[in-house]
């Protein structure tokens, strides 16, 4: 194999595929990236066993074949090479670099040993506009859980019925859902269960490529994610997770006492400040009197914090509830509009965060679990 690129792009795409290369694996040669010149093309590939990427870009190449070199090094110099054009050409255990009177020589992989994890043919499948998928998942990705002692949560519910794409997460502790509109409709329904890390991985590209299209194809046993950029087309692929995900649909209340509307900003910028005070798990406190919202914040042996607001609350008696500020905080930085919609049951019962207008009747909500509190 030998083939002479472009460098700067060279280095865009590695930098893509980084992003799969495997950091804990006992096989060695994932931590590498295999490099697989044909038909006047260059197709990159890695993965983690879990999440696997591809991308594609023009070279000139004098040989066709393919090997794996290690990703981290063989990325640190063409970087550091001088020049615009870079030269790569594989023997049977080494890649030869070379660009003006540099030339580097690192030891590789056959790319025999390189694990495929998918075909990477997203046929089948249908588009959707990148804008409103980024959006979408960055409203119900921070709800899904990190913990993979519980993988089932750390996977996003994707539903596709009709015309509608619905995503779904939670931690246990807390619960988004939004639905998106797509540009046509399904004729069957789709339903899979994605980790969050793959759709989050997405997203990041998907905004870092700017407008266009994103190809998704659910499988059996992977979901398929491909993007079109006029230097190369980039591909994500990931594993499925399998369980049932929780019912939430029994989780949200059909009925609320308490309901009030805040200004969005004024509500996020008094959450933030008086939480600086919330440390060491404690909670932010939310009570409500006739006409005003008290936040309050207490540590121990750090000290206290306490502001308030106008709001329309015009219940008997004063009503007082305790959140996670961060999840809180999450929940208010989700809402798109200027106005958020707070409802309450009890303070042993989750609230309710949606948008005032347009937002709510299913489009997004989010759930909070509150935190029981002491006198």
């Amino acid at each position: 194999m030998k083939f002479t690129c472009d460098r700067s792009a060279l280095v865009d795409k590695l930098a893509i595929l980084a992003r799969g290369v495997s950091t804990r694996s006992a096989l060695p040669v994932l931590s590498g990236i295999l490099l697989q010149a044909a038909e006047g093309r260059l197709n990159l590939f890695s993965t983690d066993m879990e999440l696997s990427l591809k991308a594609t870009m023009a070279t000139e190449a004098e040989r066709d074949g393919e090997i794996v070199v290690p990703a981290r090094l063989f990325t640190d110099v063409v970087r550091n090479l001088s020049g615009d054009r870079v030269v790569v050409e594989a023997g049977e255990a080494a890649v030869k670099v070379t660009a003006g009177r540099a030339e580097f020589s690192l030891n590789a992989w056959s790319a025999s040993d390189f694990p495929q994890t998918s075909t990477f043919d997203t046929s089948g499948g249908f588009g959707m506009s990148r804008e409103p998928f980024v959006e979408t998942l960055n409203k119900v990705g921070r709800a899904a859980s990190r913990d993979e002692t519980r993988p089932i949560l750390t996977g996003v519910l994707m539903t596709i019925l009709g015309d509608t794409l619905k995503m779904v997460a939670t931690d246990s502790y807390r619960l988004a859902v939004k639905e998106t509109k797509l540009e046509k409709s399904l004729e069957t329904e789709v339903q899979a269960i994605v980790p969050v890390k793959a759709l989050t991985e997405v997203a990041r590209l998907a905004s870092s490529m700017g407008e266009g299209e994103i190809e998704v194809a659910i499988g059996e046993n992977q979901a398929l994610f491909k993007l079109t950029d006029p230097t190369g087309d980039v591909w994500v692929a990931s594993r499925l997770i399998d369980g049932q995900f929780p019912n939430y649909k029994q989780l949200l209340p059909d009925s609320f006492d308490h309901e009030v509307t805040l200004a969005r900003d004024e509500f996020m910028g008094v959450a933030r400040r008086v939480s600086l005070l919330a440390q060491k798990n404690a909670p932010l406190r939310l009570s409500f009197a006739a006409g005003k919202l008290t936040m309050r914040a207490l540590t121990q042996d750090v000290g206290q914090a306490e502001e308030s607001v106008d709001v329309d609350f015009a219940g008997d008696e004063a009503f007082e509830i305790g959140f996670n500020p961060a999840y809180l905080i999450d929940g208010i930085d989700a809402i798109a509009g200027a106005e958020v919609l707070l409802r309450f049951t009890s303070p042993l019962r989750p609230g309710l965060i949606s948008g005032k207008s347009g937002e709510h009747g299913g489009e997004f909500v989010y759930l909070i679990m509150p935190i029981r509190l002491s006198n």
